[in-house]
């Protein structure tokens, strides 16, 4: 892509979660409510991004014309994937949600057989060009995350966001 126009802008995104489709949140989210074993990777680490703030962050590089080139946005900070998921479940119990499970337990990448894709512990991105370029720093992947689970999950909703609102964008 940009060997085809140098103009073009790949946005690099990691664990990204949002109401458009299910994604690891709603996975240990829908196991903790059916009363499962919810356990989740507590040995590899990243920062969540999500779709909302994805959107809301796009529309300002098609308006500015930024140079292209690669750059990288996720939600600020990092976690583990065990961490993640217990944030999340914190998250519906502050929200009335009823849950059968409310602690993840953690799980160590080596005994994962079934992992398919080998990918680095450690894949946090730097949000450092994003934030020189809007002069702003992404939220917090807690705070977006607490975003996402009152919006969709929580009896108190805030209005519904959706990518297939930004379906031009991306045409």
């Amino acid at each position: 892509m940009l060997a085809a126009q140098d103009r073009n802008l790949v946005v690099r995104v990691s664990w990204v979660f949002g109401p458009d489709r299910p994604s690891f949140i709603d996975a240990m989210i829908k196991g903790a409510q059916e009363g499962e074993r919810v356990d989740a990777i507590a040995d590899k680490f990243s920062a969540p991004t999500y779709t909302h703030d994805i959107a809301e962050m796009l529309p300002q590089f098609f308006e500015r014309g930024v140079d292209g080139g690669i750059l990288h946005f996720s939600n600020a900070g990092q976690c583990s994937w065990q961490e993640y998921a217990q944030w999340a479940l914190d998250c519906c119990h502050d929200a009335g949600l009823p849950l059968r499970v409310r602690t993840v337990g953690a799980d160590k990448l080596k005994n994962m057989a079934n992992w398919i894709a080998r990918r680095p512990v450690y894949s946090v991105l730097s949000t450092a060009k994003y934030t020189k370029l809007t002069d702003t720093s992404p939220r917090t992947w807690r705070e977006a995350v607490s975003d996402y689970i009152t919006r969709f999950y929580s009896k108190k909703r805030k209005p519904t966001f959706s990518l297939l609102h930004c379906r031009s964008f991306f045409a």
